[in-house]
């Protein structure tokens, strides 16, 4: 089993899940423990008169336990992962009667779900195809209006924004900015509004909020322009329109061609949004291609986000990119082979190289908010109230990150340089994950 511990705490929901989990990794909470090359299992006692059993699928990573929680993976099936990844030699080889019916249930959905792809990709008659690229059109035009009218007022509000003066923005009370943020949201344009919502947190952030006000306005405004004449693009510049304002591609429309493959190398996840809809950023990068790629995962109240990614793991798999003049989100395709821990990490080796390739990116698509940014080697160093990372030419890379964050960083590096990965916005670095002794550690769990 190719899981460290490290990685196996990621999974937790939240941190009170990891605590409890790791209360759990001890073999006197256990009973009936074994594992094979495909599955753990276990039985814990908890507060009633059986046990819970629980089970864990390593294919995936894919959990099952018989306990009342609402949690998932629950505290239970990361006990018993941490205990097995601290003990691979225990237990036996044979799964009992309820482990092994859940895999084989397991194998059938996944038999099910094969077969039912396989019909979805059948042709239907002629008929069947009028009427579905008939409705196909409707729709698209039905959004298309909506969105021309809601960009319209927006513009106007933007203009009228500017008008007062962008210091007045101050001023403006939350109301303000979230009915625009709704009229964008009722014309179908999620992305404008998403970035309205950023846009009323700026005049708070402190020192140098209005270069940053009006640098946001003004992508706003370049949007406003490009979707103006966005027949006038090329195909590529339009997906990348399309995308920030909100237009999404569905993963069986992706192009094929878009296609590439490589040991993608998982640096780190990032999980957004609480009550209503939970976002997974999952980031790669391509040890053979140096490339980036963002894998997205949504999941509604009571739903799950995918596991099939483990940070600190590398994954030679197929990716299907999303047209843009810088593909980087992407789909996972096909795994074609298990995961293997990541002791380092690959990308660039001094600050000078992040920021070209940011310039040159920011060229090809005004509008990406962040990209990824690996850093090979840098020591965390703090001046004042702020914590950098200082690359090999002693140069300083601003951090996004709390007191309790750069602390971090700092006792995890001994002052001395480590392997740091983030999210760079052009002005600051989000850590999401380090390296360092061969160790794999997450920043954002």
């Amino acid at each position: 089993m190719n899981y460290t511990a490290e990685q196996i705490v990621a999974l937790a929901p939240d941190a009170a899940s990891a605590k409890a989990g790791r209360s759990l990794a001890t073999p006197s909470k256990w009973q009936n423990v074994g594992h094979d090359e495909r599955a753990v299992w276990g039985e814990c006692q908890g507060s009633g008169a059986k046990p819970y059993q629980t089970v864990i699928d390593l294919n995936e990573p894919a959990f099952k336990c018989s306990c009342p929680s609402r949690k998932f993976p629950c505290k239970h099936a990361l006990g018993l992962f941490l205990l097995i990844a601290n003990q691979p030699a225990a237990g036996a080889t044979a799964a009992p009667a309820w482990a092994a019916e859940w895999l084989v249930k397991r194998d059938q959905q996944s038999q099910r779900r094969s077969e039912a792809a396989q019909k979805a990709n059948e042709e239907p008659d002629e008929a069947t195809l009028a009427r579905r690229a008939s409705q196909k059109i409707k729709r698209a035009l039905d959004r298309e209006a909506k969105v021309v009218a809601g960009l319209k007022d927006f513009e106007l509000w933007l203009r009228d924004l500017v008008r007062y003066g962008l210091a007045a923005a101050q001023t403006r009370s939350f109301d303000y900015w979230e009915q625009m943020a709704a009229r964008l949201i009722d014309a179908q344009a999620p992305g404008v509004a998403r970035r309205v919502r950023d846009l009323s947190r700026v005049p708070q952030s402190g020192d140098g909020w209005i270069e940053q006000l009006l640098a946001r306005v003004s992508s706003l405004f370049l949007l406003l322009k490009a979707y103006e004449r966005i027949e006038t693009l090329s195909a590529a510049t339009q997906a990348d329109v399309r995308s920030a304002i909100g237009w999404n591609y569905k993963e069986d429309e992706l192009p094929e061609e878009n296609t590439v493959t490589d040991e993608w190398l998982v640096l780190g996840q990032r999980t957004t949004g609480e009550e209503t809809l939970r976002v997974r950023r999952t980031w790669l990068w391509g040890k053979r291609t140096a490339r980036g790629a963002l894998v997205l995962d949504f999941a509604a109240p009571g739903q799950h986000l995918a596991l099939d990614l483990l940070p600190g793991t590398a994954n030679e798999a197929a990716l299907i990119f999303y047209p843009s003049n810088y593909p980087l989100r992407a789909v996972l395709k096909k795994r074609v082979n298990t995961t293997r821990s990541l002791k380092d990490v690959s990308g660039y080796s001094t600050s000078d190289q992040l920021l070209t390739t940011y310039a040159d990116v920011l060229a090809l698509n005004p509008w990406l908010e962040a990209i990824p940014a690996p850093l090979e080697t840098v020591v965390p160093v703090r001046r004042g109230e702020r914590w950098f990372a200082r690359d090999n030419n002693g140069r300083l890379l601003s951090l996004r990150s709390g007191t309790t964050l750069g602390w971090k960083l700092l006792a995890l590096s001994g002052g001395y340089p480590i392997a740091l990965f983030g999210e760079w916005n052009g002005q600051s670095l989000l850590p999401i994950s380090a390296w360092a002794d061969g160790r794999h550690v997450e920043l954002q769990s």
